[in-house]
């Protein structure tokens, strides 16, 4: 279970600028997780390690595994960077188009989802492919319980101490304006603070050196006008010409960017609240950025409208407003992390099909849980928020590529609540395993560690390690990444449930500057085998199957196809990689059966206390022991 105490990261690794398969597997968040970070976590892959060989038992004739004779071509090529054949939701989608997510609502518990990144604007049958977008953490929370009055100019005195002027089109039947400011920095990202930074000192580089210029300029025509200085006044004006033009330059040695403050405006309409941002300190213009050129936003939910703060840093913003106008939650991605996510799980380009996600008519939810304030870690409360909102959204799946190690598997308030949201709202909740291979017993919380959420492991095909990864020499058969964190938990459940692939050439946030960018790591096998369930849900919603998270996993498990031959290997492939089409089948064949809840707890008779983490000694299996157990 994650605690607050422990930093959870995404569990991934951005290669933009690395094509290693073996490298390690990383978080993309911060410039300090489980390594990869550097926010957009553009940079650093993990230590290398030697990928283990395993036998595949997929054949090439279900289209998965051995391609010996693999050859890339262009459409093998497109079809790599975003996987879907190795689970057959190719060939689901191709039998059953109507079937390819529509109806399905995915809620994405991450850093957040930008909506205006490619491939996230509409679903395939042409619906708003991000329905809402809520920060869970608080962390672009805004003060606005300030209340002023506008003057007959239309001028207010913003929260900054600016002055404003309202735009005289929008309706405020109350003449109240709930006014509050930002250090805009707080918003951003790191990467994105880092590049926003460089450009403002580039600009500031250049007005400084045209204002040294003129100030020796000066300098010089006063010594030239001036041959002899004498008198006070005269000294006391050269002193004055030599004073600005050192400030000028040691003041640049001393530069320090502390960020633009932006100030931000609520109203009622007398409908819906509504919110404007000032962004003038961000602009290089002075005609640009101010408040009465906002587009007035009121909650994402109702209008699924966003912004952006200027065209210098190009970041999405998206404004909700909560407590009758006196809190403004201004809310941003803290990293590229959830819109890479979501882009694998739903994404859909109408111009390029092979680059769609794995169910391109589902919609999303995004839940930001990664508290931009604390490098993109989440909190007890985030998480908390973000079931809450997962359950009023009626969302019927829940992705959370995010994980940690725990001391405690399956125990906390946190999986509790998801126990209560899995078993009495029946929402299927799927996680990352984690990225901490390939030893034994690395499954990370809550993915691989609790009962109620299907656990996903990284596998890695020849296709994907010749058309993602660009391997000259591709393995001939698929396997688990070798950083694909293992089973058993501590208390001996077997960890991983399911396989699915764990890289991708995904949609990344538009300030990032580029529209797709290659992430690898359980982070990315979670929502792959989210939109995988997303297909099944949305193909028994429509053949008027009840659907449950307890039906839908036992035919992904039973029809999963193994990994290898070796009986070991599904401690880090689970039962094997997912397989859409069959699990389809599956449930087609055991609709009419009953779907009855019920839980099997196995303990030692005469001990009370909680489970204790396996040990095997030397010797254990070499005798025979009885044990008298208690089932209830």
């Amino acid at each position: 279970m994650q605690s607050p105490l422990f930093k959870s990261l995404p569990l991934s690794t951005p290669q933009s600028y690395s094509h290693s398969l073996l490298s390690r597997s990383s978080p993309i968040i911060v410039p300090k997780r489980l390594t990869g970070k550097s926010d957009s976590r553009f940079t650093k892959s993990g230590r290398i390690t030697r990928a283990m060989p395993c036998t595949s038992l997929v054949k090439p004739s279900d289209g998965n595994g051995a391609v010996r004779s693999f050859k890339l071509k262009e459409s093998t090529f497109l079809a790599a960077q975003m996987p879907k054949k190795e689970i057959a939701a190719d060939r689901f989608i191709e039998a059953h188009p109507e079937y390819d997510g529509r109806g399905v609502v995915i809620a994405i518990f991450d850093s957040g989802v930008d909506p205006a990144a490619a491939g996230l604007r509409v679903t395939s049958d042409g619906k708003p492919k991000v329905i809402d977008v809520i920060d869970c953490t608080g962390s672009g929370d805004v003060d606005t319980s300030t209340v002023v009055k506008a003057d007959n100019d239309c001028c207010i005195r913003g929260a900054s101490g600016a002055s404003l002027v309202i735009n005289s089109s929008w309706k405020n039947p109350s003449g109240e304006w709930h006014v509050g400011c930002k250090l805009v920095y707080e918003l951003f990202t790191d990467t994105l603070t880092s590049r926003v930074k460089k450009e403002r000192k580039k600009r500031w580089d250049e007005k400084n050196q045209e204002a040294i210029a003129e100030a020796v300029k000066q300098l010089d025509e006063f010594d030239k006008k001036h041959t002899k200085v004498e008198g006070v006044h005269l000294r006391s004006v050269r002193e004055d010409l030599q004073n600005r033009v050192d400030l000028l330059r040691k003041q640049a040695d001393s530069y320090d960017d502390k960020g633009p403050v932006i100030d931000a405006v609520v109203w009622h309409d007398g409908e819906l609240w509504r919110a404007a941002l000032d962004t003038q300190s961000l602009e290089n213009d002075p005609g640009c950025g101010k408040l009465a050129d906002f587009v007035p936003l009121t909650n994402y939910r109702l209008e699924q409208k966003h912004g952006v703060f200027s065209k210098l840093d190009a970041c999405t913003c998206v404004l909700n407003v909560y407590n009758g106008g006196n809190i403004l939650s201004i809310v941003t991605d803290s990293s590229p992390h959830a819109t890479h996510v979501a882009g694998i799980a739903a994404a859909f380009h109408p111009a390029e099909p092979l680059l769609n996600g794995v169910a391109p008519g589902a919609q999303i939810v995004s839940c930001k849980i990664g508290d931009s304030r604390l490098g993109s870690m989440e909190t007890g409360t985030g998480l908390t928020r973000a079931l809450i909102a997962a359950v009023e959204h009626k969302c019927d799946v829940i992705n959370m590529s995010y994980g940690e190690p725990t001391l405690l598997p399956d125990y906390g308030r946190f999986v509790d609540l998801v126990n209560e949201v899995v078993n009495k709202h029946r929402l299927i909740f799927v996680s990352s395993a984690g990225n901490s291979g390939p030893a034994l017993t690395t499954v990370g919380a809550p993915g691989g560690t609790s009962s109620s959420i299907i656990g996903v492991g990284a596998y890695v095909s020849p296709a994907m390690a010749a058309g993602t990864h660009l391997l000259v020499e591709p393995p001939t058969e698929g396997l688990e990444y070798t950083w694909s964190s293992r089973g058993p938990t501590v208390d001996g459940d077997l960890g991983v449930c399911i396989s699915a692939p764990g890289g991708a050439v995904a949609p990344v946030p538009t300030w990032t500057l580029q529209r797709r960018m290659l992430m690898n790591g359980t982070s990315m096998a979670s929502p792959c085998a989210c939109g995988g369930v997303a297909l099944l849900v949305s193909a028994m919603k429509a053949e008027g199957i009840p659907v449950s998270p307890y039906s839908v996993r036992k035919a992904l498990e039973n029809t999963s196809v193994p990994v290898s031959a070796l009986l070991e290997e599904k401690l880090s492939a689970g039962q094997g990689l997912m397989q859409v089409d069959k699990a389809y089948e599956y449930i087609q064949k055991v609709q009419n059966v009953p779907c009855v809840w019920y839980q099997v707890k196995i303990k030692q008779a005469g001990k009370t206390s909680k489970p204790t983490p396996y040990h095997f000694p030397y010797g254990f299996c070499e005798n025979a022991r009885e044990k008298n157990i208690i089932i209830d």
